[in-house]
């Protein structure tokens, strides 16, 4: 249990950071939505996917041995030890995440005119400087989330993140409203980012170039080769559908989808990023101490309540949609609301993967990983170019739905082979109902300004939904009991003896 107090105690550190930012995000928004039209929002969210495409290659997966390593050598007690850990793994990133910014550059210089128009070659020439900032950063903040150092995390997280939006939508609203400020604001304030990062290490006496050991990058760089397949399929899987929609549908449709996806996003990095960042570090740490069965112990109590929290999530999303579109992405975007329960259906079950890919990481079965992303990337193209023509942008939505569910399974049967967990199929049954009845109370409540139905619908729903499970599920009902209901009184103090004179 004392694990477990650690996991919801990192978790909600990295919970209030990622409020914040979604906070800041609900900010940007809606500011982005409505100073850009739906076609140059998709054409942003286009340029985006493909330099986080192309960034999967300039980390190289080094972000994961960063994590791997630091028991080992980040934490030793031998200073040198620790200022190669630091040193080869910040230059390793550096050096490879340069080569290709490089490499991207080259590729659009000897590109055909006709291969794109002139508008976005200009847009990914700008946008290739985020492949070198953003290969840096993961590794350098993975240092202080292998630490332990939830706080400073967070607040280099949101110092970033702010800066990027105060200054984007100044100068969006005050001097030019174009693509070309956007990704110019985003590269200045990461760069100052990843240079304060930098410095921080530096005074630490953490980084020197002396200290770097290529045969330690090596070894680092096979542990992490085989995530880059996992991670690129990954990103695949998550953003390849924006270019067969750009292709099938056009830029319109794909402003539609992007916001639609947004949102969804938001909704479920609120609830998988806080856990995955405070998870692996946990049960890592138990698996090495404690066993294989403390292990299970663990992430099936977090698995079990995680869905209970999916399930949540997942019904104040489908009372709430098409209001939750208009407030924050205007009511031009309004189409887009009848995508987002099926997409953040889809992404709340691939955030299941965080406790089913446990098992491969502990058993360094990455290229299994890879592997499984691998088909799920072939059924999300496959069921996208079948769906697109057919019934058009909901197709993509209904394949990413698919895919991962289609993931999630066959991670799952894989993954209990090595490492198998325990679904309280009961606990979870009951979460359903309790989530039917509260859909079917609170959808009666109609409100005629957006906001307020927002507000209104998914307090309600939240209130009801937790009264419900406190009530039917068996689990939660019993650790109400446990604490509240089964506790001894204490014995009273014995009255004083009345003495008769």
């Amino acid at each position: 249990m004392s694990e477990l107090k650690t996991l919801y105690r990192h978790a909600f550190h990295y919970l209030s950071g990622r409020v914040c930012l979604m906070l800041l995000g609900f900010l940007s928004f809606p500011v982005l939505t409505r100073v850009f039209s739906v076609s140059d929002y998709g054409t942003m969210g286009l340029v985006l996917k493909v330099i986080l495409l192309l960034t999967v290659l300039g980390k190289f997966g080094l972000q994961n041995s960063v994590q791997r390593f630091y028991a080992e050598d980040g934490a030793s007690a031998d200073a040198n030890k620790r200022r190669r850990y630091y040193s080869t793994l910040f230059i390793g990133a550096a050096s490879i995440g340069a080569l290709a910014s490089l490499l991207f550059v080259t590729v659009l210089v000897l590109a055909p005119q006709a291969a794109m128009s002139p508008e976005l070659r200009h847009l990914f020439s700008i946008a290739a400087i985020l492949i070198l900032i953003r290969s840096i950063q993961p590794s350098l903040i993975g240092f202080l989330r292998a630490e332990g150092k939830t706080k400073t995390y967070n607040l280099i997280e949101i110092s970033v993140r702010a800066a990027t939006i105060l200054l984007v939508c100044v100068l969006l609203l005050a001097w030019r409203r174009t693509l070309s400020v956007f990704f110019g604001s985003t590269i200045a304030v990461e760069l100052l980012g990843v240079l304060a990062l930098l410095a921080y290490l530096y005074r630490r006496h953490l980084l020197d170039l002396d200290a770097v050991d290529w045969s330690y990058f090596r070894t680092a760089a096979v542990f992490a080769a085989p995530l880059i397949g996992y991670e690129l399929a990954s990103v695949i899987l998550d953003s390849g559908d924006r270019l067969l929609v750009q292709h099938y549908l056009g830029s319109q449709q794909l402003g539609y989808y992007s916001a639609a996806y947004n949102v969804s996003t938001y909704v479920e990095e609120s609830l998988m990023v806080p856990i995955n960042l405070a998870l692996f570090p946990i049960y890592m740490k138990i698996w090495v101490e404690k066993g294989k069965e403390e292990t299970q112990a663990f992430l099936s109590r977090s698995l079990n309540n995680f869905l209970a929290l999916a399930i949540a999530i997942i019904c104040v999303v489908l009372l709430t949609s098409r209001d939750v579109i208009i407030v924050l992405a205007s009511k031009k975007f309004q189409e887009a609301h009848r995508l987002l329960p099926v997409l953040v259906i889809g992404l709340l079950i691939y955030a299941v993967h965080i406790f089913l890919n446990a098992a491969l990481l502990i058993h360094r079965k990455t290229t299994m990983m890879t592997a499984l992303v691998v088909y799920a990337c072939g059924v999300n193209i496959v069921l996208n170019v079948i769906l697109l023509p057919r019934i058009g942008i909901q197709g993509a939505a209904i394949a990413t739905l698919v895919s991962y569910l289609f993931l999630v399974l066959l991670m799952g049967k894989v993954s209990f082979r090595l490492l198998p967990l325990s679904i309280n199929y009961t606990a979870f049954a009951a979460n359903l109902i309790a989530a039917a009845v509260t859909y079917a109370v609170v959808s009666q409540l109609s409100l005629q300004k957006a906001l307020l139905s927002v507000i209104v619908r998914g307090f309600v729903a939240l209130l009801l939904y937790l009264a419900l499970i406190s009530l039917i599920n068996p689990v939660v009902r019993a650790e109400l009991l446990k604490r509240f209901g089964s506790a001894k009184k204490k014995p009273k103090p014995a009255e004083p003896e009345l003495i008769a004179h």
